[in-house]
């Protein structure tokens, strides 16, 4: 089992996050979002198991965290055979939102037969959320390394060939260290061709790679080139400040006219739909987030934070968004962290309980409501 623990303040919480160990405090009890009219529901009972979570209920949630959604399935299923008599609906519901996620409609039915005859009312209906299209389109992946030979240029180039005709691209850095002036050539070249093509880059591994990057500028180890490659690393990341401050830099040193700033192109979500558009929406008060939140997607953080600006209220809506994964959650929470400041009320809403669950077992509770999905 998971031992959890909770971190009394956001820093340390912060701090122990990017460790990367999964250990956080037993997160409040569970409530469903219409805990009143459930709870009245016969034969069914919202209960605390010692103050907080059960802890299988925890370890399911990181499991399934960290894409091993197999494991979180038989965890919860074998509670579920262990305690016969526990009448708590959560690990039902994490079962059944874990299937929806997952595809998994056979099990699904047989969890509702079996949910049906314990509690003796009508099981949640099989309403997944989130999915890709079947039809959707292969989305071709480059990923750089510390080494860029005649293999790697067999699959550049068909990569190049793949990217003219999909709906967007991934490129991913997180295992390249900042590279020397021929392979950063390549690499700005690439996204440049890219960028001409007028295709979305999902950048795996973006973060971590503009940090390195920026440390070779430190030490004077960056080109011309890696310098544009950096612009082109924060421009994909959405970050418009460190972008304008980098551009003047460049600027002096290159004593040409700095660069200017040009949002990334959103990524698609389900069935082509640009997150942008459903977003950016004047008459929309909530922000979706999308699929798997993970390495990659650190963009759609970056337009929630936008979004938020001159906002007091903000609701997140979680109702697209399959996972969240456990790589993502020291970000995901420096974000929230940033959010909260200034009084500002967050709710997160229709999120599925397999993420509910574990955006309460690290904690954003402390920063955020967290309501439970709409069920019918």
């Amino acid at each position: 089992m998971f031992s959890f623990f909770r971190k009394g303040k956001p820093e340390d919480l912060m701090a122990f996050l990017k460790e990367g160990q999964p250990e956080f405090a037993s997160g409040p009890a569970y409530m469903l979002a219409n805990a009143d009219s459930e709870a009245s529901e016969e034969g069914i009972e919202v209960s605390e198991a010692g103050g907080g979570l059960v802890a299988e209920f925890e370890e399911a949630a990181v499991l399934y965290a960290n894409g091993k959604v197999g494991e979180a399935a038989a965890l919860l299923n074998r509670y579920l055979l262990d305690h016969p008599d526990n009448r708590d609906p959560l690990p039902w519901y994490m079962l059944f939102d874990l299937y929806e996620a997952s595809n998994q409609p056979e099990p699904f039915e047989d969890a509702a037969v079996d949910f049906a005859v314990k509690f003796e009312h009508s099981p949640p209906t099989w309403a997944p959320r989130g999915q890709l299209k079947t039809a959707a389109m292969p989305v071709p992946l480059m990923s750089f390394g510390e080494k860029f030979g005649n293999i790697e240029r067999v699959k550049l180039q068909r990569f190049m060939n793949e990217a003219r005709v999909a709906p967007f691209v991934r490129i991913e850095v997180s295992k390249c260290p900042a590279p020397g002036p021929e392979l950063a050539a390549v690499m700005f070249d690439l996204l440049s061709q890219v960028d001409k093509m007028r295709k979305p880059v999902e950048l795996i591994g973006g973060p971590g790679f503009a940090v390195r990057l920026g440390a070779a500028h430190q030490g004077g180890r960056l080109d011309e080139n890696g310098w544009l490659l950096w612009l082109c690393a924060l421009r994909l990341l959405g970050k418009e400040a460190d972008f304008e401050d980098t551009a003047v830099g460049y600027a002096v040193t290159f004593e040409v006219s700095p660069p200017s700033y040009t949002p990334p192109l959103a990524l698609p979500t389900r069935g082509g739909e640009t997150p942008g558009a459903a977003r950016q929406s004047g008459t929309d008060p909530a922000f979706h987030l999308s699929g798997i939140i993970g390495p990659g997607t650190e963009s759609q953080l970056a337009e929630l934070a936008r979004f938020a600006e001159g906002r007091k209220q903000l609701d997140i809506d979680l109702s697209q968004v399959t996972r969240i994964d456990f790589a993502a959650v020291g970000l995901l929470l420096e974000t929230l962290i940033n959010l909260a400041q200034g009084d500002r009320k967050i709710q997160f809403v229709e999120g599925n309980e397999m993420v509910n669950t574990l955006l309460k077992i690290v904690g954003s509770n402390q920063f955020a409501a967290v309501l439970g999905r709409t069920r019918v």
